[in-house]
């Protein structure tokens, strides 16, 4: 069944990438081999980042939606606290995480969770007219299967959701902090490969040690929390 996710194509899941802004005008309309082999490991590269981008808009996502259901749900000052918190500190990493996009022309997608039944996904488009053919080929190839593999990650945050959104009171609460405990720690997984993998790049490894250390700051309120929810 499709999913409800404004726009299509590859970008749906998180980025739009500009190839111009990226590699230039293409100079040699029959490259050699070897240039080929570059042009499309270029192409490969831009694609494996716009996807990495889309996973950390994605978890995001789904920690908002978290937090904004423990404002709708909870009944304890502590825990409406912490999701508040929650919820502005990662809007604001969605933020940081814009800003250093539009520097390297990569559009991120708005993905909302927090309507049940009701994802959303920003539109996004790639403008490939000035690249080589080698390097579109490259992209498109990394990106085939994107959108049944958004639409997995979604179907399945929204069936956590779902789940935790049956709880009431104190297990409720407990639940929520559990949840977000768990996400945290998968979300420095995902915070960590991308400081492996663009550490070259200073601004943005910057963001994301930054990034990791908010997420890690969030796993241990949550478990201190959850002790104390009785």
């Amino acid at each position: 069944m499709a999913r409800k996710i404004r726009g299509g194509g590859v970008a749906a899941l998180a980025a739009a990438l500009v190839f111009g802004a990226m590699t230039g005008p293409a100079r040699a309309e029959d490259p050699s081999k070897k240039t080929r082999k570059e042009q499309k490991e270029i192409g490969e590269a831009a694609a494996e980042r716009t996807l990495y981008v889309g996973k950390l808009a994605l978890f995001d996502a789904k920690q908002i939606a978290l937090g904004n259901m423990a404002l709708e749900k909870s009944q304890n000052p502590e825990v409406r606290a912490f999701a508040q918190k929650l919820v502005d500190d990662r809007r604001q990493h969605v933020s940081d995480l814009k800003t250093w996009a539009d520097a390297k022309s990569i559009e991120v997608a708005n993905i909302d969770l927090s309507q049940p039944g009701t994802a959303t996904g920003g539109a996004g488009r790639t403008d490939e007219s000035s690249a080589p053919p080698a390097m579109r080929e490259g992209y498109n190839e990394k990106m085939k299967g994107v959108d049944e593999r958004l639409d997995k990650a979604i179907t399945e945050a929204e069936k956590d959701l779902d789940k935790l959104r049956e709880k009431n009171g104190k297990d409720f609460d407990k639940a929520f902090l559990s949840h977000v405990a768990d996400g945290s720690k998968k979300g420095q997984s995902l915070v960590k490969e991308g400081q492996q993998t663009y550490r070259s790049d200073g601004a943005f490894s910057a963001l994301l040690s930054q990034t990791r250390q908010g997420i890690e700051r969030e796993e241990t309120q949550a478990k201190a929390l959850e002790k104390h929810v009785r």
